[in-house]
C-alpha cells in the first residue's frame, strides 16, 4: 500500500514523504504550484495538508452553513479554506461555531480539561445521545518547537527532540540521532543500534501496559486496570535501570548512548528478566482473563469502527492502520530489527477489524511481540561493549568533517506509529528550517470518524483507545 505520509516546503520547493514497502522515502514534488494544489488533490490527506500548510485565520464560524453541507463528504475542503481569502486554515483552536438543526444540539468539550490531560477542543453535533459529527481542534498552547529549532546546533536540538511528545522521548531522540548520523557520517556499531531498538520496544511496552489499564478503567473493569497502573512500573523501572531515567531522556545521542553506570553490564542484562517475570506472572494472566470475558467483548466489539479503506483514504498510520487489518510496520526488514516477525494480522483478522476491541487486542499482541523479540536479542547483544560506549566525540571532530548542507530526514516505528522528522541543515550544522510529523497528526481524524453514530458516552472510551498526542500535534 502506497500513501503520502508527510509534506513540507523547503528552500522554495515542495517535498513529500512516501510510505511504501515498509519504508519512508522523500521526493520533491514539482507539479504543485501552491499549497491549494495539495488540498484539491485527493491523494493528500486533508489533516496532513492543514498541519503542513495551514495558517491562523482566526475564529471559525460555520453557523451560517446548512447542517447538511457541514456534514457532507466535501466538508473537509469546505472547512479547510478561509471563506474570504482562500488561505488554508490550520487545525489549531481559535474558537468555533458549528451549524445544527432545531432537533440537534452542539456539545463542546475543552480546550481546558480536568486533571492532567493536554489542551484539545472537541465539538460534537449530537442527536439525542448519538454523535452525528465531531470536529477536533488542537494546538491551543502554540508551543512553536519547529521555529525554536531554527539556528540551533545538534547539541541544542537534541534536548528539544525529547520534548516533542514526552511519552515518546526515546522514539524522537532516536529519530533525530539517526538524522544527524547521516549528516555527520557517524558510523554506529550494530550492537548499539540493536540496543537502541530494545529501548524503543521497552518504551512501547510501558505505554501499552498503561493504555490497557486506561481502556479497562473506561469500561469499568478494575482487575486489569489496577494491575496495569501499578505494574507498568516494571517496564518504567527497567528503563530507569538501564538509562537512569524512567522515560529514557538524555540517553540517546548521535552515535552514542549515555547509560546508567551505577550498574555493570551483567546487571543490565539480568534486569530484563525481572520485567519478563512480572509480565508473565502478574500482567499477562489479567490481560488474558479480560480478553476472555464475553461482556467486555460486547462492550468493545463494534464500537468506534475504522475500516481498511479509511486507512487508505485518510493516510492513517501505525497502530491505527494495523488495528484495521493493514500490515504497516517500519520494523519489518529493517537492519536495526534483525529477525523481526510481523503480527499475523491477516490470519487473525477477526481481532483486527478496526474497533475498540482491535485497539485493545493490538496492544496485548504488540507487548507479546516486543517481549519475544527482546528476549532473543538480549542474549545476542554485547553488553560489555554497550556499557563502554559512552566515549565522547567532540564537536570539533564533527566540524572537521566535510559536511554537506541539505535536507536530511529520518522515520522510525515508535509506539504510536511512524515518526517523521526532517531538517534543512546548513554547512556549519545549524538548522535552517524543520518538519516534524507525529503519527497523531494523521490519526486524530480517525477519532473523528470512529465516533460517528456512537453514543456520547462512548467518546471517552474511544479517545482512550486511540491515546493520541495533543502536544505531538502542537509544534
Amino acid at each position: 500500500m502506497k500513501k503520502i505520509t508527510g509534506i513540507t516546503h523547503f528552500n522554495g520547493s515542495y517535498f513529500q514523504f512516501i510510505h511504501e514497502n515498509q519504508s519512508v522515502v522523500m521526493e520533491e514534488e514539482r507539479s504543485k504550484k501552491s499549497t491549494i494544489d495539495f488540498l484539491l488533490d485527493d491523494q493528500y490527506p486533508i489533516w496532513l495538508v492543514r498541519h503542513s500548510f495551514g495558517q491562523d485565520m482566526g475564529y471559525e464560524d460555520y453557523s451560517a452553513l446548512k447542517e447538511e453541507d457541514y456534514l457532507s463528504d466535501q466538508r473537509g475542503k469546505i472547512l479547510s479554506l478561509h471563506q474570504k481569502s482562500g488561505v488554508i486554515r490550520d487545525l489549531a483552536y481559535h474558537g468555533l461555531s458549528v451549524p445544527f438543526s432545531i432537533d440537534h444540539y452542539s456539545h463542546a468539550v475543552g480546550p481546558i480539561h480536568a486533571g492532567i490531560i493536554e489542551p484539545g477542543h472537541f465539538r460534537f453535533v449530537v442527536e439525542g445521545e448519538v454523535i452525528r459529527h465531531l470536529t477536533i481542534r488542537l494546538g491551543y498552547q502554540k508551543r512553536g518547537i519547529q521555529d525554536i529549532l531554527v539556528g540551533k546546533s545538534m547539541e541544542q536540538v537534541m534536548p528539544y527532540s525529547e520534548m516533542i511528545s514526552g511519552d515518546t522521548s526515546i522514539g524522537y531522540a532516536l529519530a533525530f540521532s539517526k538524522l544527524y548520523e547521516d549528516f555527520y557520517k557517524i558510523s554506529v556499531p550494530k550492537d548499539i543500534r540493536l540496543f537502541r531498538s530494545l529501548l524503543i520496544e521497552l518504551e512501547r511496552i510501558a505505554v501499552h501496559i498503561g493504555d490497557l489499564g486506561g481502556i479497562s478503567e473506561d469500561i469499568g473493569y478494575y482487575p486489569l486496570y489496577g494491575v496495569c497502573v501499578t505494574d507498568r512500573g516494571a517496564a518504567l523501572g527497567l528503563m530507569e535501570t538501564w538509562t537512569g531515567h524512567r522515560f529514557g531522556k538524555s540517553v540517546i545521542r548521535p552515535g552514542k548512548l549515555f547509560l546508567n553506570l551505577r550498574i555493570d553490564a551483567k546487571q543490565a542484562k539480568d534486569a530484563f528478566y525481572q520485567l519478563k517475570k512480572v509480565y508473565h506472572s502478574r500482567i499477562r494472566p489479567q490481560i488474558l482473563r479480560a480478553l476472555s470475558i464475553s461482556t467486555l467483548k460486547e462492550r468493545m466489539q463494534g464500537c468506534g469502527f475504522i475500516s481498511e479503506s479509511d486507512v487508505q483514504k485518510h493516510g492513517f498510520v501505525g497502530m491505527v492502520s494495523r488495528m484495521a487489518g493493514v500490515i504497516e510496520d517500519l520494523r519489518i526488514n529493517h537492519p536495526d530489527y534483525p529477525d523481526w516477525k510481523p503480527l499475523p494480522i491477516k490470519e487473525e483478522h477477526h481481532h483486527y477489524n478496526g474497533d475498540v476491541w482491535a485497539r485493545m487486542y493490538l496492544r496485548y499482541a504488540e507487548i507479546e511481540q516486543s517481549l519475544r523479540w527482546m528476549e532473543e536479542k538480549v542474549e545476542e547483544v554485547d553488553w560489555d561493549l554497550i556499557w563502554k560506549s559512552q566515549e565522547n566525540r567532540t564537536s570539533k571532530e564533527l566540524k572537521e568533517k566535510n559536511l554537506q548542507p541539505g535536507i536530511y530526514y529520518s522515520a522510525l516505528e515508535a509506539w504510536r506509529g511512524p515518526l517523521l522528522v526532517a531538517l534543512n541543515i546548513d554547512e556549519k550544522g545549524f538548522v535552517i528550517n524543520s518538519y516534524i510529523r507525529d503519527p497523531s497528526v494523521l490519526n486524530w481524524h480517525a477519532l473523528e470518524l470512529a465516533v460517528r453514530g456512537e453514543q456520547v458516552s462512548d467518546f471517552p472510551l474511544n479517545n482512550k483507545s486511540f491515546n493520541l498526542s495533543y502536544v505531538g500535534f502542537d509544534l
